[in-house]
């Protein structure tokens, strides 16, 4: 379950905002005080990661209305079952539980009474059936669904419907409904729906909070939450076992109980009637924990904060290590927030996090999201991957303008790619991947231009933001020579004359900034055959012409839907790109275009 957008209402100093989030790597910028980690707090409230508890002072001054609203939307996989209520597996679409775009949208609502801030009320905000709309299925009781399925069906019709549970109630009633919806909010906070929101809670993705600025103890400083945070995702193995455990020792418990009371009762004591079993236990991960001790007794969090961060970093990269060389999946997602991962390292640290902080955001199940005000990390991810938060008479705003990357720069202090001779521009993050793979596993390449060595600043622009740059010309003046590639789309179906416009105003610039179109379709045309037959265990022999063949979704038709056309996007130009050979790319006729490339970036970094 990934986290697609937040909602935040009256809260601090968000009047009412939506935050879009990606589903890999998220970049929060802004100038200080504007409510970049507002967003993170407000997130660990909302997922109950444990770090931030809400109270009356987040309750905006600028509201117009009594109530703090903390919203989510999460990409699910709708047909996935779960047991939405006591007994009964069912699926989030056939319970109509989703919104307008497919997604599951979750609200949490905190009202204000009397200058105190009451119980949160949760809601899913749902694209629901009209006509029940105003009392939703979902909260009604067995009894209550019999009476309106007996108002919906003939005798005849009813006799084929299962009516010992509610979820197959619940089906029969959607089927007979009209195609008309509603925006509807259904609270699953009543009593009715309570075991709806316990369900849903177990979908909702791990959730740590990692802040900049900690209290000096080790209760409560940064080498505390990623050392809870592995204990989280080590217990969660055994999650599944424990709760059958947990289970049958309350099923035990239960029974104990009630037979006290039966010989109580036989005693004729009084009141015994009111009695009942009333069992609680606490979550798995909190009966374990660890810490880390130093051999010359000295404290962890006496050391200095440079080194205490320094515990993150490492955890962090044995969390990327152990995920690149797991096969294992888990099933719930895990959303790191990190305040200004670059704070009191040295610039050779920051790079080796950032690089960790990378890996991980590869990984299927990871969504990371950080704040900074380092254009080395800035600089990570696509513009659409960027949160620009700005402020004005106190509110905070998230802002979208066409002019963010300039905005961004100016924030920043310095433009991300300022120290950068020369810049790549591509069309996205697997262009990029596919570069740097072939120029330092290919010699013949990486002899002409090291791409790494002589950081060179490579960009990710896509659609409208690649017109946006080329016609904003937003390094304009800087010094910093522009190297353009993009797809040349052949047989796709698009225009594949888009960005001619684009190519031939760079290279009309007075610069020295060129532009190139591909040979071949994209990229992934310039993976070699053999290679995607070995890794998916597929015969590419039926493709006519290679060079303009859509390969990703030729490979996702061939392996039947068992990966995205993104997913093998990702590994084509990861996994692959990296055993490409100077043979190979010959036998695609390939060599000496990759090669021109590489020559041309040499030559204008010399200019």
């Amino acid at each position: 379950m990934k986290l697609k957008s937040l909602t935040l209402k009256n809260f601090r100093s968000y009047k009412d905002e939506k935050i879009l989030f990606d589903k890999s790597m998220n970049v929060i910028i802004g100038q200080n005080d504007v409510g970049k980690s507002t967003i993170l707090e407000a997130l660990d409230i909302f997922l109950e990661g444990g770090t931030i508890k809400i109270d009356i002072t987040d309750f905006s001054k600028n509201a117009e209305d009594n109530k703090i609203i903390i919203g989510a939307e999460f990409i699910v996989d709708g047909k996935k079952e779960i047991l939405i209520d006591a007994s009964n597996r069912t699926k989030l679409i056939d319970e109509r539980l989703l919104n307008n775009d497919g997604f599951l949208e979750i609200v949490k609502e905190f009202e204000i009474r009397n200058e105190k801030l009451q119980k949160e009320k949760v809601f899913i905000k749902a694209q629901y059936p009209k006509e029940y709309s105003n009392e939703p299925l979902i909260n009604m009781k067995i009894s209550d669904l019999k009476k309106k399925l007996n108002e919906k069906f003939n005798e005849e019709e009813v006799k084929d419907i299962d009516k010992r549970t509610n979820a197959e109630i619940r089906k029969a009633l959607y089927g007979k409904a009209s195609n008309e919806f509603k925006e509807t909010k259904i609270d699953i906070t009543k009593e009715d729906a309570k075991a709806i929101w316990e369900q849903l809670k177990k979908w909702l993705p791990l959730y740590f909070l990692f802040q900049s600025d900690r209290a000096n103890k080790d209760s409560d400083a940064d080498i505390q939450n990623p050392l809870k945070s592995a204990t989280k995702i080590a217990v969660a193995k055994f999650e599944e076992q424990f709760n059958e455990i947990k289970s049958q020792l309350e099923e035990e418990l239960t029974r104990i109980g009630n037979e006290t009371i039966d010989k109580m009762r036989e005693m004729g004591l009084e009141n015994t009637n009111s009695l009942k079993p009333q069992i609680s236990n606490k979550s798995l991960d909190t009966l374990f924990s660890f810490s880390l001790e130093s051999d010359n007794g000295i404290a962890l969090n006496k050391r200095g904060s440079g080194f205490r961060r320094m515990v993150l970093l490492n955890y962090f990269r044995a969390e990327a290590e152990r995920k690149l060389e797991s096969d294992e999946n888990k099933d719930k997602d895990i959303i790191y927030a990190i305040e200004e991962p670059e704070t009191a390292q040295h610039p050779n640290h920051q790079k080796m996090l950032i690089e960790a902080l990378k890996e991980l955001s590869y990984k299927d199940n990871y969504q990371l999201i950080l704040t900074t005000h380092t254009p080395e990390i800035a600089k990570m991810v696509d513009e659409e991957n960027l949160i620009l938060v700005s402020k004005a008479n106190d509110v905070a705003i998230i802002d979208n303008s066409n002019n963010k990357l300039k905005i961004i720069s100016n924030t920043l202090g310095i433009h991300p790619f300022f120290n950068h001779k020369i810049v790549v521009c591509v069309e996205g993050k697997n262009d990029i991947n596919f570069l740097l793979n072939v120029n330092q596993n290919i010699e013949d390449f990486k002899n002409i231009i090291n791409l790494k060595e002589e950081q060179i600043g490579i960009i990710p622009l896509h659609g409208g933001n690649l017109k946006n740059w080329v016609d904003k010309n937003y390094l304009k003046n800087s010094n910093i020579i522009e190297f353009h590639i993009y797809d040349s789309d052949l047989n796709s179906g698009k225009n594949t004359n888009k960005y001619q416009e684009e190519i031939d105003k760079i290279n009309s610039r007075n610069d020295g900034s060129r532009a190139v179109k591909t040979k071949k379709r994209e990229m992934e045309n310039y993976i070699h055959k053999s290679l995607i037959e070995e890794e998916f265990g597929i015969d590419l022999s039926s493709i006519a012409d290679y060079d303009v063949e859509d390969i990703p979704s030729f490979i996702a038709n061939k392996i039947c839907g068992e990966k995205t056309k993104e997913a093998i996007k990702d590994i084509l130009n990861g996994k692959l790109s990296k055993q490409l050979t100077r043979e190979m790319l010959e036998e695609l006729d390939a060599f000496d275009e990759i090669k021109g490339w590489f020559e041309k970036i040499k030559e204008l970094s010399n200019l």
